[in-house]
């Protein structure tokens, strides 16, 4: 008994440890999340990763679904974007399915005033 208790417990472990260090590839398969857009505004830099020609820039975002509810966003491009800029990434869970620039008046307006007010 104390030999199945053990396995269990283990299993479960490394189960949690490999979600938590793969939650984006994760949840791009996830069937109990669903695809939404994300908007935010550009106020952080990008961290750089890569070297030489390989260079990426990783955004790390917060923000707002077009019914108001907080989101974190990451999503990288091959160079660097303008601050303040708006952008528009289709999220599923912790995965960035595709992102785009976009202007402010493609943004819905409570969305933007949430934008505004952080």
């Amino acid at each position: 008994m104390k030999k199945i208790v053990v396995f269990v417990l283990t299993v479960l472990i490394v189960c949690s440890a490999l979600y938590l260090t793969f939650k984006r590839e994760f949840d791009q398969f996830n069937p109990l999340y669903e695809e939404q857009y994300v908007y935010a505004i550009i106020n952080e830099p990008a961290k750089k990763e890569g070297k030489n020609e390989w260079i990426r820039y990783r955004y790390n975002l917060t923000g707002y679904t077009g019914k108001g509810e907080k989101k974190k966003i990451t999503f990288s491009s091959s160079k660097e974007q303008n601050p303040e800029g708006y952008v528009r990434v289709l999220a599923k869970g912790a995965y960035t399915k595709e992102w785009i620039l976009i202007e402010e008046d493609m943004i819905p307006e409570n969305v933007v005033n949430q934008l505004r007010s952080n």
